[in-house]
């Protein structure tokens, strides 16, 4: 089979692969379409090392359709559409025994540590696809995940209708946080923050009431006029490798700022920067700082609303290429264009080159 194939840093192309076999409890489906994640940069950076062996097929937000089915699987057949959770769990830790199957010792995922969706075939554990419906395209199926991470994010922030939030980062995953927050979550206020005016116009879009370019000004004491000194009820923190302008703290660090005395902050970046907070003003507020992790179950919702149109995957896909451009698409994302928001790759097209 066809695969897009990480050979050594910043090298991958499109090459031949053995077709994988099939377990009991597995089934093989046959990507479709699969988005290039940060996750997939930072490994074509070289940042993985001490998890991802080269050559390796990656690729872990990815839907198809499922091409054969392990004698043991029940409830799935083949030519059924699906969307792929990636997260492949232990189920025995102490973190999976008490409900954080999320945050499991032993986490693997698909197209990161197992094979992924960049190639033309993968075996797929059965309790990791979940049926797609027929009005929704299998080119959103990449964004079934990243609206799953908007619902965690929320979830575990605990944001509720009428409160005040801002978000701190206007790419993929804060995007994404935001066009569910504001179809779901009924916020009274949302604010945007980023460096880029075109994502900063595309948040605008999706339902953002604020939008702040943290390069021409200070978003924190943006956020306390806007809120009349009081703060937002929730801040999440979505940037990840940061750029600070002037005097300006971490984004950790104004978020802890932003917030209202009692006030929650979820962090979901995957920076390696360290983060500098100010504790004795977190103390002050008796603020939270809430981690996330990937996704706990939330499929099924993204999927719903996806079914309903409730979401805009139209507007964070800026780019669709075939798998035979899969080098040209890393670059593209490795140079941080500032047009470019999420590529989505056609699998099936492994031949298209450029």
């Amino acid at each position: 089979m066809k695969a897009g194939i990480i050979y050594a840093d910043r090298e991958i192309r499109a090459g031949n692969a053995a077709e994988p076999e099939i377990g009991p409890r597995e089934v093989l489906v046959s990507p479709h379409f699969a988005g290039i994640c940060g996750t997939d940069l930072h490994i074509y950076r070289g940042e993985f090392h001490n998890r991802v062996r080269y050559p390796a097929i990656l690729g872990h937000e990815f839907g198809g359709v499922v091409e054969e089915v392990g004698r043991e699987v029940r409830g799935i057949r083949t030519g059924d559409r699906v969307a792929v959770d990636p997260i492949v769990p232990c189920h025995s830790c102490p973190a999976c025994l008490t409900g954080h199957s999320n945050a499991c010792v032993t986490l693997r995922l698909l197209g990161v540590d197992l094979r992924g969706g960049f190639g033309q075939l993968v075996a797929v554990p059965s309790a990791c696809v979940y049926p797609l419906p027929e009005n929704v395209p299998m080119e959103h199926a990449p964004m079934v995940e990243m609206y799953g991470l908007g619902h965690h994010v929320l979830r575990r922030g605990e944001v509720q209708p009428g409160e005040t939030v801002a978000i701190l980062g206007a790419g993929r995953l804060g995007l994404s946080v935001l066009d569910v927050l504001c179809h779901s979550a009924s916020p009274s206020t949302a604010i945007e923050t980023d460096m880029n005016d075109f994502r900063l116009e595309r948040a605008r879009q999706l339902g953002a009431e604020h939008v702040l370019n943290v390069a021409r000004e200070d978003p924190v004491e943006r956020v306390m006029d806007m809120t009349g000194g009081v703060g937002v009820d929730c801040a999440i923190e979505c940037v990840g490798h940061y750029h600070l302008f002037g005097t300006q703290e971490p984004p950790l660090g104004q978020a802890v700022r932003m917030i209202r005395n009692g006030g929650r902050i979820v962090t979901a970046g995957l920076g390696e920067q360290l983060s500098p907070v100010h504790f004795k003003t977190l103390v002050l507020k008796e603020g939270r700082i809430i981690a996330s992790r990937v996704t706990l179950g939330e499929f099924s919702r993204a999927i719903r609303m996806l079914s309903k149109e409730l979401l805009h995957p139209d507007l964070l896909i800026t780019h669709r290429m075939p798998l035979g451009r899969i080098m040209s698409a890393f670059e593209t994302v490795d140079r941080e264009e500032p047009g470019t928001i999420k590529i989505v790759l056609d699998v099936r097209d492994a031949v298209s080159g450029g």
